[in-house]
């Protein structure tokens, strides 16, 4: 039979139901092994794992360790019902506090928190999802990769979702006001006097984007074009925010300001504006997001996204989840510019 490319394996996964209902198998009883299928169905092992993987996610067979494939949703063992998994993205200290926050809480209910980082892989965040479902986790909390936003869609057990909104999801979701965030700084610095106004932040997801949104947006509603030269995006790092800086003070026309993706690139910044010589705010007044203990410690201006209100949020939702309760589909935390000595007044209007 000629299944055709790229989609092999999907005519594969129809022929393996269509052989579970000709042999009229039951729930629980075993499918051949899966050298016998790969040679009974003229396939190769990989495009027979990703059937089976996608009959497995359909619930209509399930696999065991060392044992086999078979038929049916997987037996409720109850052994992962303690487990809660944390998902993030990197290992920002924003999402520290978030974990920080849950933890405690989580401990007290007699949940266990289990926490992954993605480093942004879609494969390692899809291998992480396989075995939060494969282990029959209680409940997960993610910050998603919009990328796995499919496999998202064919998760089995009880998942909300936070800091990124993911496409076309039905999973409840807490978000910052990322874009009124940005408001709010942007219109602090404009009432300092500040029209050079540079914005470095990142590539990676939809919050990036609200706050680089925010500030381009709020400069055309007081009829200021930023030039193209000064958004800089790539990554959320220190090392980042420094490359970037870098590239804007070496360019001929500077910025008198620079508002940062996150607190974490706004730390890159502050560190190329002290080994060059450049005062802040005296030179270029600066201003990150996320209010976390680096923006104390370089008593830096900051948005403050309340983790404490976040995990409260996730906290809530994930009791009511568990308890089978509706929730709501989008729950957003307000934030709060919180000022300290890295803004101050366009020094070259006075001179």
């Amino acid at each position: 039979m000629n299944r055709g490319k790229p989609e092999k394996y999907l005519a594969l996964a129809e022929e393996i139901r269509q052989y579970i209902q000709n042999n009229k198998l039951k729930k629980n009883d075993p499918l051949p092994p899966e050298r016998r299928m790969a040679e009974m169905f003229g396939v190769n092992h990989l495009t027979l794992r990703r059937a089976l993987k996608l009959l497995e996610q359909e619930k209509r067979i399930y696999k065991e360790p060392s044992r086999g494939n078979f038929v049916g949703a997987r037996p409720n063992s109850g052994k992962g019902r303690q487990l809660v998994g944390l998902l993030f993205p990197d290992h920002e200290i924003f999402y520290y506090n978030i974990f920080a926050e849950l933890e405690e809480r989580l401990v007290s209910a007699g949940l266990h928190p289990v926490v992954h980082l993605t480093h942004n892989s879609r494969k390692k965040e899809e291998d992480i999802l396989d075995f939060v479902e494969e282990q029959e986790f209680a409940a997960l909390l993610a910050v998603p990769n919009p990328a796995c936003a499919a496999r998202y869609a064919n998760f089995t057990l009880p998942l909300i979702c936070f800091d990124v909104l993911l496409p076309d999801s039905n999973a409840p979701h807490v978000i910052s006001d990322d874009f009124e965030g940005a408001v709010s700084a942007t219109r602090h610095l404009l009432s300092l006097g500040h029209t050079s106004i540079a914005h470095i932040g990142s590539l990676y997801d939809r919050t990036s984007e609200l706050r680089r949104r925010g500030l381009i947006d709020t400069m055309k509603n007081h009829n200021i074009e930023l030039p193209p030269s000064f958004i800089k995006s790539r990554e959320p790092t220190r090392q980042w925010g420094y490359a970037a800086a870098a590239e804007l003070f070496g360019q001929k026309t500077r910025p008198t300001a620079i508002f940062c993706g996150n607190d974490t690139i706004a730390a890159g910044v502050r560190r190329y504006c002290y080994e060059h010589g450049i005062s802040v705010p005296g030179q270029c007044s600066l201003i990150g997001f996320g209010d976390t203990s680096v923006a104390e410690d370089l008593d830096l201006t900051s948005i403050s996204q309340h983790t404490d209100r976040i995990a409260s949020a996730l906290w809530n939702l994930l009791r009511r989840k568990l308890d089978g309760d509706e929730v709501p589909s989008e729950t957003v935390i307000p934030t709060s510019l919180i000022l300290r000595n890295s803004t101050g007044s366009n020094h070259q209007l006075r001179d």
